[in-house]
């Protein structure tokens, strides 16, 4: 007898993501429409939003729709973290705030979807 109960699938984008499970002794696919303030969408926003510290505010469409409109504001917000993964020139890979590591902010995102 397996010890696998579940299996996951994680489609971790440059824009969006998303999760789907299934549990071995049932053939349905279950595909994730519920996210943090938000329901019916397949997928989310690849986005987080982090506090001074490098604290994980809010991540998908709800660090979009609540990231900082003004320079000032001391949340950070982040997008295309994951282009560096990417073999594209260093040059075009998106800027992170200082301080944090794309390996972070990967695995906070991770996290939080899982």
């Amino acid at each position: 007898m397996s010890d696998i109960h579940v299996i996951l699938s994680i489609d971790f984008g440059t824009t969006y993501s998303s999760f789907s499970y299934a549990h071995v002794s049932n053939n349905a696919i279950i595909t994730n429409d519920t996210w943090p303030g938000f329901h019916g969408k397949l997928r989310t926003n690849t986005v987080l939003l982090y506090d001074p510290d490098f604290n994980v505010v809010a991540w998908g469409s709800q660090a979009l729709n609540t990231r900082p409109k003004f320079k000032k504001s001391k949340l950070k917000s982040v997008e295309l973290f994951k282009l560096h993964l990417s073999d594209i020139p260093e040059s075009q890979k998106p800027m992170l705030p200082s301080g944090l590591d794309f390996k972070k902010a990967i695995a906070d995102y991770l996290r939080e979807i899982g």
